[in-house]
């Protein structure tokens, strides 16, 4: 399983804002039912990092929410490529077609 788009054989000839104009096209031509599975999966995921934060206070929660919020695409985007991955044919086509 790729854990970056740099990494997907169907990408590799697309530059880095490409590949991500790529996966958000893939991700919206899902169907409803993959898109709530996915999301599930990204809650599941992200609720124990959340709930941690919970036990901090006062400002020693500042350096903790940057490190969060820096960890939460390493943490998401992983399994969006996931469920993406069958749709890259068809969102490649309308990619290059504007």
């Amino acid at each position: 399983m790729p854990f970056t788009l740099k990494r997907v054989t169907k990408l590799e000839n697309y530059k880095v804002t490409e590949r991500q104009t790529i996966l958000s096209i893939a991700l919206s031509v899902m169907d409803v039912k993959q898109k709530v599975i996915m999301r599930v999966c990204k809650l599941l995921l992200l609720t124990p990092v959340f709930v941690s934060l919970s036990y901090f206070q006062g400002w020693s929660l500042l350096p903790i929410l940057l490190v969060a919020g820096l960890l939460y695409p390493i943490l998401t985007v992983p399994i969006e490529i996931w469920f993406a991955r069958n749709h890259f044919d068809k969102a490649i086509e309308i990619f290059e077609k504007g």
